[in-house]
């Protein structure tokens, strides 16, 4: 039976090398892995020349299968190819074409030639569903390359060139490191899993302070590690987890980083836009008071943990996370289960709640803009500029996935299932707004929430 061919090509402002030399970066799966996907990588070669392999494990639901490609033709700056040993299809090839337009600009088609299992049946019952998944797939990559490109020039213009990441390994932090070598900058990557991989490091705060070590010649430290909030009730022991693992981690960092010889120009670290506390309708910002409750006193003590790293001159931005949008994890990925058993039309009687949300995306952009720019400092708000009630989301969720979602969820299952963590997560109202980003003239991808809906979900039009 003959092959399927699918093609999808995209115009660069970027010269063909810039772009070629792009995938050859370390990270470029993990970013033109689109967020709504399950993929595992299970080994991997370096670089993108004849020869090398990438295994994966793919989910295709409900079961898990093995991918292994590798690369069998390579032309320097013009092309690469590579050809699925097993996996999934009965036949798979992707090229990767560049070609240049003038000395500034090129394009990249992507070219696959592929046959599905089961022949004919396989044809018909899934043609028309894999055209749909690659046509989504190949648009969201081209889209993620296109901002990483645009992004790695402001980086070059900025003397901060290397970073050290503590929670790598989390939710943010896997992405960030990602997205931070994509734009070409030096990442050396802090968990408290042990690792004797280059470029990075053990710390485990619990146990003791962080190595100095670390941190030698580093310009920029982000601090995001910390016990998550949405895992499990919040019990007793849960909370002082929560709390500790902020408090005493940041605390121990910035006692470290202030006492360096050479130390780093600016330390970013987490904090929560909790921290303002459940109130309606009110429109806040940077300036605004503080609220009350168990996340408020925990974003407080936070951010008070990096006094003595502001006092030894060490330039400290307190990144204040909204609901970071991605349905690799977090909020969206647990909100999209019921979603799609049509149940959330609203939850119980926060629907006129306010969420103040950021798209992945974003929320990496904006670390690195405040990262680069000298002249912020002190808390800032890690959110897009147009909050959205909780029925103004799932009214969003259904454009964007043209289904209905029928079944509202009461508070008071919420609060059953979920104790004193629903109604801080989902049923208060905190309607924030990034003052400092916008006067510092960061620009939002996706300052709406249904274009980031569309652009996470993969759910939109070329």
């Amino acid at each position: 039976m003959a092959k399927d061919v699918f093609e999808y090509a995209s115009e660069f402002t970027a010269s063909s090398k810039e772009v070629f030399d792009w995938h050859k970066i370390g990270s470029a799966f993990e970013r033109l892995s689109p967020p709504w996907d399950e993929v595992k990588i299970v080994e991997r070669s370096k670089g993108i020349e004849k020869g090398a392999r990438t295994i994966i494990d793919v989910r295709i639901w409900p079961i898990w299968k093995r991918w292994i490609a590798e690369h069998t033709d390579y032309t320097e700056g013009r092309s690469f190819t590579d050809t699925q040993i097993t996996g999934p299809f009965a036949y798979w090839q992707h090229q990767h074409r560049v070609s240049p337009l003038t000395p500034n600009t090129s394009t990249l088609t992507d070219h696959i030639e592929y046959k599905l299992p089961m022949g004919i049946l396989g044809k018909i019952f899934g043609g028309a569903m894999i055209k749909q998944k690659l046509e989504k797939m190949f648009r969201y990559r081209h889209e993620i390359m296109r901002a990483d490109l645009e992004d790695s020039i402001l980086a070059k213009e900025s003397p901060i060139k290397k970073v050290v990441v503590i929670g790598a390994s989390g939710f943010v932090g896997t992405n960030l490191c990602a997205y931070l070598d994509s734009i070409g900058l030096s990442v050396k990557k802090v968990s408290r899993r042990k690792n004797n991989t280059k470029n990075s490091a053990y710390w485990d705060p619990a146990i003791s302070d962080p190595d100095p070590e670390i941190f030698e010649n580093a310009d920029a430290v982000i601090h995001l590690a910390g016990e998550s909030i949405a895992g499990g009730l919040w019990t007793k022991a849960k909370k002082k987890r929560i709390r500790d693992s902020r408090v005493i981690s940041t605390t121990s960092l910035s006692k470290v980083l202030s006492g360096l010889k050479n130390p780093p120009k600016v330390l970013l670290c987490a904090s929560g836009t909790g921290i303002y506390g459940d109130r309606k309708d009110e429109l806040l910002d940077e300036n605004s008071a503080h609220g009350t409750g168990f996340l408020t006193e925990v974003a407080e003590e936070w951010e008070g943990a990096t006094e003595s790293a502001t006092k030894s001159g060490i330039r400290v931005v307190n990144m204040r996370f909204g609901i970071v949008l991605s349905p690799a994890g977090g909020a969206l990925k647990e909100l999209l289960i019921p979603f799609k058993m049509r149940m959330g039309a609203y939850w119980g009687k926060a629907s006129s709640a306010y969420m103040s949300w950021i798209a992945m995306d974003d929320l990496l952009g904006a670390i690195r803009f405040c990262m680069q720019n000298d002249n912020i400092n002190g808390p800032v708000n890690f959110v897009a500029p147009n909050p959205v009630t909780n029925y103004e989301f799932i009214r969003a969720l259904e454009k964007v996935f043209n289904q209905k979602a029928f079944l509202p969820v009461p508070s008071s299952l919420l609060k059953l299932f979920m104790g004193q963590k629903a109604q801080d997560l989902l049923l208060s109202s905190t309607r924030v707004h990034p003052k400092k980003l916008l006067e510092h003239k960061f620009e939002f991808r996706y300052p709406k929430i249904k274009d980031a809906l569309k652009h996470l979900t993969g759910n939109a039009t070329k």
